[in-house]
C-alpha cells in the first residue's frame, strides 16, 4: 500500500499478520526486504510486521533537493499515526536506527512498548570524548571519509541463503541512488541522537556487531552507562554489520526475549 506523508510524498508499506505491531525500519541504501526472516518469524508468533521503504529509497517516492535526516524521523511518525498502530515496537538498522533514536528524542511522550537499534551508534562523528564513530570519520573529515573508497564488506560471511533470495531481486528492481542521497547520508552523519538515549524513559535495546566493519561495538556499552534503567547493551558475534540478515535466527531470539519482556532484558 501507499502511505502519503504530510508533504505529499508517499512511502511503499506492508503490514502482515496480526497482533501488537512491530515496526521494522531498514538502513541507507537498503529496501524493505532486508527483514524477510524477521516478518516470518513475527506472523508465526502473533505479532503484526509493519515494513516500508524510506523515501528515496526502493518502491518509495524520490524527492530532488536535500533530504535531512529528520524528515524520515518524522515520516515515521506520520507512518504510525496514519496506520493507527498501538503502542508499537521499533526495530531500526543502521541508518534505520539513527530514525528510531531521533524519534525517541523528538517525540518522548508518544507510547511505544520497545526499541531495538542494530549496530548504530547515536554519533557518527568520533572526537576525543566519543572513540565510537564510523571508522576514522571526524568533524574535520567525514565528508571525504564517507566517500571514500575502501575495500571493506560490510558483511562477515554474506546474507543468509534464505534471506538472499528475496532480498537480492528485490534490490534489483528498486536500485538505489547514491549520488542523489549523499546530503542525507551525510545528515545522518552530523546527528548526535545520545541524549535522545540519555533520557528516553523507553526500554531500548542496542545491539552492537563484535565484528562490525564499521564501528566499534562498545558504543553500545557506553550509552547504556548513561540511563541504566532504559538502555540495554548486548554484543553479537558472528556477523557484520547487517546482523538481522546474516545470523537471523539468532537475531530472532534475542528479538523474541525483548518483545517479550523489554523491562526486564
Amino acid at each position: 500500500m501507499k502511505i502519503i506523508m504530510r508533504d505529499g510524498v508517499y512511502l511503499d508499506c506492508h503490514r502482515y499478520g496480526k497482533g501488537q505491531p512491530v515496526i521494522l525500519i531498514h538502513g541507507f541504501g537498503g529496501i524493505q526486504e532486508i527483514w524477510v526472516s524477521q516478518i516470518k518469524w513475527l506472523i508465526n508468533h502473533g505479532y503484526e510486521a509493519v515494513v516500508y521503504d524510506q523515501r528515496n529509497h526502493g518502491a518509495s517516492q524520490s524527492i530532488s533537493g536535500a533530504l535531512p535526516v529528520m524528515d524520515l524521523v518524522c515520516d515515521l511518525y506520520d507512518l504510525i499515526k496514519q496506520l493507527k498502530l498501538k503502542k508499537p515496537f521499533l526495530i531500526g538498522h543502521s541508518m534505520g536506527a539513527g530514525v528510531v533514536y531521533g524519534f525517541l528524542g523528538f517525540y518522548p511522550n508518544f507510547k511505544l512498548s520497545g526499541a531495538i537499534g542494530i549496530d548504530q551508534p547515536p554519533k557518527m562523528l568520533n572526537n576525543e570524548g566519543w572513540p565510537y564513530g564510523f571508522l576514522d570519520a571526524t568533524d574535520d573529515n567525514y565528508q571525504k571519509t564517507l566517500l571514500k573508497k575502501r575495500n571493506i564488506h560490510e558483511t562477515l560471511h554474506g546474507l543468509d541463503d534464505a534471506v538472499w533470495e528475496q532480498y537480492y531481486p528485490a534490490k534489483k528492481q528498486k536500485p538505489f541512488r547514491l549520488k542523489e542521497n549523499i546530503k542525507l547520508l551525510v545528515s545522518e552523519a552530523r546527528a548526535d541522537w545520545r541524549k535522545a538515549l540519555k533520557y528516553t524513559q523507553v526500554n531500548t535495546l542496542l545491539l552492537s556487531s563484535i565484528q562490525s566493519p564499521f564501528f566499534d561495538y562498545h558504543f553500545a556499552e557506553a550509552i547504556e552507562r548513561t540511563n541504566p534503567h532504559h538502555i540495554h547493551a548486548m554484543a553479537i558475534e558472528g556477523a557484520g554489520h547487517d546482523i538481522q540478515a546474516e545470523i537471523p535466527d539468532k537475531f530472532n531470539q534475542i528479538m523474541k526475549a525483548f518483545l517479550e519482556d523489554p523491562a526486564t532484558f
